[in-house]
């Protein structure tokens, strides 16, 4: 019988080992099966690796959590394959169901993907921010800069960067101010949509919605104005 070369044997077993979702039984079986075409030696030294990667793989699979999808993967590998056509068409109905806001005219998404000019559903109020108060070294103290407020309103701000987490070259940030001491308007959302470049962040996009005063107007985010 042929000898198998050590490095063979290894590899073949690292591959199965790996693929433990395919379950135990079937790993145990191939060892014994490649360990037979093996000397002394490299059974010992397979049996090492066997044990050291099985001990690693189980206690992945016990504490692995179930993998999510990539909304980036399905924009990209989409190809109206019939089941892809079924998935999206599943989640625009969930999202509808739920957070129908999150795909509005004037949603953070809707505006993000169609990169207009100025922010749909807003106010555009960029060129009221002169040139020289658009950039900064950090978007969430250039977007305070922006606002003025009276002492005691109530303020919420969400900063969203991206597309990299840790290090990004874009961000958004939502700023609203509710309980606004005013016989029409309620509350205020602004939002600044940034770019980074050689580390000075500038706003290019700028917009305010507001939300009226019971019998004033809208009672939801408008770029209406209240009466």
């Amino acid at each position: 019988m042929q000898r198998q070369p050590h490095s063979t044997g290894i590899s073949i077993v690292c591959k199965t080992v790996s693929n433990l979702v395919l379950g135990v039984q079937r790993v145990v079986d191939t060892q014994i099966t490649i360990a037979m075409k093996l000397n002394p030696k490299s059974r010992l030294l397979l049996s090492l690796v066997c044990g050291i990667l099985g001990a690693w793989s189980i206690k992945s699979l016990a504490t692995a959590q179930p993998a999510g999808i990539s909304l980036v993967n399905v924009v990209n590998f989409y190809s109206g394959l019939p089941h892809q056509t079924r998935a999206i068409a599943l989640l625009q109905r969930q999202i509808n169901q739920l957070s129908p806001e999150l795909l509005q005219e004037d949603a953070l998404f809707t505006n993000v993907w169609r990169d207009g000019e100025t922010l749909s559903g807003h106010i555009d109020i960029l060129d009221t921010i002169a040139l020289g108060d658009r950039t900064g070294t950090d978007p969430l103290d250039l977007a305070l800069a922006q606002i003025s407020r009276d002492p005691g309103t109530a303020v919420e701000i969400e900063l969203l960067p991206g597309p990299q987490v840790e290090n990004p070259d874009a961000a958004i940030v939502s700023i609203v101010l509710s309980d606004l001491l005013d016989d029409s308007v309620t509350a205020q959302r602004y939002r600044f949509d940034m770019r980074q470049q050689d580390a000075t962040w500038e706003i290019v996009r700028a917009g305010l919605q507001v939300r009226c005063q019971p019998g004033r107007g809208s009672q939801t985010w408008s770029r209406a104005n209240c009466v």
